[in-house]
């Protein structure tokens, strides 16, 4: 399955944050998303997602336009998430918060397993009473184990401690080997330049650059964008 933006123009209400956007993911490749804060990436994922209109500009999954499907439509389309703020039900358990996001009972020691011991054997807690770093393993395990043939993760790994980063890059690695495409929105430069196929550098919600994970040079550039 291919996804691709085009010319994606975003933001909120009068206020304009993404301008002209275009990019793709395929199966298969991991595409890691850069910026500093503040440079639109959660804006284009929720965009992507149907959490924001798009004001310009077209969204296509596997050649069909889905620009103006709702977030569910979406979702069963292929598409999933793991956003950067806490998007649990706090009040639920665990477990509820896996069966809501289609997770049959008989999977969940399969999803909580994904981190080691971090969240094995929870699904009768509070979703609210996890630390946010578990909070944020719990979205990323969830939206992992789905069925979804296009992933975005968008800063999976802040508030994650360094053994639980490993795990997660090889949950995300072990997702292109089965053929999946990957949206890594990341600030963790040295996760995404071990895992990444391509990059795109998001500034002031334009593409400023882009190149290929063995392309000469790419790592002291991508260092030198961030630190502006």
């Amino acid at each position: 399955m291919r996804f691709e933006a085009r010319g994606l123009h975003s933001g909120y209400g009068s206020v304009p944050v993404l301008h002209g956007v275009s990019f793709c993911v395929s199966d298969g490749e991991i595409v890691a998303l850069v910026g500093r804060n503040g440079a639109g990436k959660t804006t284009l994922v929720r965009t992507v997602v149907g959490l924001l209109r798009a004001t310009d500009g077209q969204l296509r999954l596997d050649g069909a336009d889905i620009t103006r499907m709702p977030p569910s439509r979406r979702v069963r389309a292929g598409l999933r998430a793991a956003f950067q703020e806490r998007s649990l039900f706090s009040q639920l358990s665990v477990g509820d918060n896996l069966r809501l996001s289609g997770h049959p009972v008989a999977e969940h020691g399969r999803v909580l397993a994904m981190f080691g011991e971090s969240l094995a054997g929870r699904e009768a807690q509070r979703a609210g009473t996890l630390s946010g770093g578990e909070q944020k393993m719990l979205a990323a395990a969830s939206a992992l184990a789905s069925t979804a043939s296009i992933l975005l993760m968008d800063e999976p790994t802040e508030g994650l401690q360094p053994s639980n980063v490993e795990l997660l890059g090889d949950a995300l690695a072990a997702a292109r080997q089965e053929g999946r495409g990957v949206l890594l929105v990341e600030q963790h430069l040295a996760l995404a330049l071990r895992l990444a196929d391509r990059f795109i550098v998001l500034e002031k919600g334009e593409i400023v650059d882009a190149g290929d994970a063995g392309e000469t040079g790419l790592a002291d550039r991508l260092s030198g964008r961030l630190a502006l």
